[in-house]
């Protein structure tokens, strides 16, 4: 029993060396390494050119809308806090301005970038506030000297790719406030308690860009040190069907469920199914009797005997290829020496004529004969 025990000993300490032995080799054979790999562009980045901005400024703590849209153009939100307008759009009106102001006044910050479309002789009302409008030339420099942007409270100055061909311009006549950061791409005016901040070029803060020289830096200075934060990143208004759901969900999903439910309805049989009646097939000579009972009460009596006649004339033309020669008359008056018929009452019973009944009943025996003075074999009753 005591020699059982000291080899179940021996076994674990063994098992021990080896595993501690094992996992040293693999400690210094192999290292911990991190691997980034680029997948493509999800379908909420495709949407938000602001998704990575937004990423970032909750990193720092703050609570980030994004969202498109003129919403908030119109009607400021109520908090303080930053709101980012990647595109103004068009002009907004006057009244818009003054809320928009009003917000910033309180202790707002407004970071925005006017529109490259501007209505040709319409200026923007927001710049108008300030004594600023906005420059851009058609064509693209080949080289240009990007300089740093210096703003307050850092000590060096920040590399921002701008556009440079989009800038700002000051009214030299302009009697306003006067920015506390003049550059060429980036003005910053105070307003009350809060902030204007103007950005020639917002495309340096998109998903594409944000990453780039100083991009992500510029953005942390306009983030309050608490608050909220709101995105702007589209100024174009959603759709008709987006506003409904956004309003109405319940009102949709209602509708869309009465539409499942009627078409569902229509496609369900109601009442006592009907038996299906096959009617039996009828006789050939019994359609014959009805076509000719039909053409003889509208008044069609001449149509009946067209195609006898022409099938009788027929087989006398193959039958006495003399026939062929002669006029109607004379045909009559040769097919009356061989038959015993009159040559008048052959012509009114070959060829088509305006007849009563009692005349219609004669052709049709004529027929019958003139067909059987071919056949002689066959007899007419």
């Amino acid at each position: 029993m005591q020699g059982n025990r000291m080899t179940i000993t021996v076994i674990i300490v063994l098992s021990a060396m080896v595993a501690a032995l094992g996992w040293l080799w693999f400690d210094k054979n192999f290292e911990k390494r991190t691997k980034i790999e680029r997948s493509a562009m999800g379908e909420e980045a495709r949407r938000n050119p602001l998704l990575a901005a937004e990423i970032f400024l909750r990193r720092l703590g703050l609570e980030v809308q994004s969202q498109s849209g003129r919403a908030y153009l119109m009607q400021p939100p109520e908090d303080e806090g930053l709101l980012f307008v990647r595109d103004l759009g068009p002009p907004l009106p006057q009244v818009s301005v003054d809320k928009l102001l009003t917000w910033v006044e309180q202790g707002g910050h407004l970071v925005a970038s006017p529109s490259g479309q501007q209505e040709a002789g319409r200026a923007d009302p927001l710049l108008q506030k300030f004594g600023v409008s906005l420059l851009h030339l058609d064509e693209e420099e080949e080289e240009f000297d990007r300089g740093a942007l210096f703003l307050p409270n850092l000590n060096e100055g920040l590399e921002v790719d701008f556009d440079q061909q989009r800038w700002f311009e000051i009214d030299a006549d302009f009697e306003g406030v006067s920015p506390v950061v003049s550059d060429s791409q980036f003005l910053v005016f105070p307003w009350g308690e809060g902030l204007v901040t103007l950005v020639s070029d917002s495309e340096i803060f998109t998903n594409q860009q944000i990453s780039k020289f100083d991009h992500a830096r510029l953005m942390a200075h306009f983030a309050p040190e608490r608050g909220r934060a709101w995105l702007l990143y589209s100024a174009q208004m959603p759709s008709l069907f987006t506003l409904v759901w956004q309003w109405f969900p319940y009102l949709v999903v209602t509708i869309v469920a009465m539409i499942l439910l009627i078409v569902w309805r229509m496609s369900r049989s109601s009442g006592p199914k009907l038996t299906v009646e096959e009617t039996a097939r009828r006789d050939l000579l019994e359609h014959l009797l009805a076509s000719g009972e039909f053409a003889w009460r509208n008044d069609q009596k001449s149509g009946l005997l067209q195609g006898a006649r022409h099938q009788v004339e027929k087989r006398w033309l193959s039958a006495h290829p003399v026939l062929q020669q002669l006029d109607q008359q004379a045909r009559c008056d040769w097919i009356a020496k061989h038959t015993g018929l009159t040559s008048s009452a052959i012509y009114q019973t070959l060829y088509p004529n305006k007849g009563d009944s009692a005349q219609l009943i004669k052709n049709t025996v004529n027929l019958q004969r003139l067909l059987a003075a071919l056949h002689p074999d066959r007899k007419v009753k």
